[in-house]
């Protein structure tokens, strides 16, 4: 069934990538499972940008524009929480937001080069589907997406 299941998701991707259509997430947890599972065999994945919420696309935005054309204020891949890796050992969990049925935690951990990695990603519903609105590294290097990309490091880092 595993493979019956990746089997539709990637060609919900070709179709989706093939005619230019629009990402549409139906499930935050498969969706965040099926890009673990493309980054453990493939660093060249990249996921689609069109899978942001509109706040979380306009601080991307805010970060290319202020910029000019340079690295911006995220350096790393916020789904690695590093420029290189290897992942492995993925578990990847979900949790509803309570009394907000239009918004879900996704919980990912899993190792990049051996070392554990903790990240949440947060997701809310919207007319097309579910977008993510923010992420948070959990583990022993704390950041949050949104902080970043709007305000920077802190002096913590």
């Amino acid at each position: 069934m595993r493979s019956v299941a990746s089997l539709v998701f990637l060609m919900a991707a070709a179709v989706s990538t093939a005619a230019g259509a629009a990402t549409r997430i139906e499930n935050p947890e498969a969706f965040v499972r099926e890009t673990y599972r493309h980054l453990e065999q493939n660093s060249d994945y990249r996921t689609p940008e069109d899978i942001y919420s509109p706040r979380l696309a306009a601080l991307f935005a805010l970060d290319r524009k202020e910029a000019g054309g340079d690295v911006g204020r995220i350096d790393f891949d916020f789904w690695t929480n590093s420029q290189d890796f290897r992942i492995s050992k993925v578990r990847v969990t979900s949790k509803p937001v309570e009394n907000a049925p239009d918004r879900r935690v996704v919980i990912a951990k899993f190792a990049n080069i051996g070392t554990p990695e903790d990240i949440r990603f947060y997701f809310e519903k919207a007319a097309d589907g579910w977008k993510l609105d923010d992420a948070r590294s959990a583990g022993k290097d704390k950041w949050t997406l949104s902080l970043i990309l709007k305000y920077g490091w802190d002096d913590e880092r």
